[in-house]
């Protein structure tokens, strides 16, 4: 019974003048190995500064990048408690306790 979580930036939001991003909509889900699915989503904003160091601007960003500065921006307990609930939800649908039907149908 393996979950596969994975986050995915949807969209960002960047000025013009210096590439900073100062929003990032994204999206994690959770998928099971038979088709189980669920998904959360949201934004993070951002507050950049284009004169630090580590500054990175809009067209030198990956993907990889984004996910981590959305997930700093919630912290690590509440992107632990939105994969949780994902996670929750997918064992859920594979380990159903109730069910649909009629019985003379089957």
């Amino acid at each position: 019974m393996s979950i596969t979580i994975e986050w995915k930036v949807n969209d960002v939001e960047s000025v013009i003048a210096d590439g900073g991003v100062t929003n990032v909509k994204w999206s994690c889900s959770a998928s099971g190995e038979a088709g189980e699915y669920a998904v959360n989503g949201g934004e993070s904003v951002l507050n950049p500064d284009a004169t630090a160091s580590g500054f990175i601007s809009f067209e030198d960003l990956t993907e990889s990048v984004v996910i981590d500065w959305a997930k700093d921006s919630l912290g690590t307990e509440e992107v632990a408690s939105i994969e949780e609930v994902l996670t929750a939800k997918v064992t859920a649908q594979m380990t159903p306790v109730t069910q649909t039907g009629l019985p003379w149908s089957i």
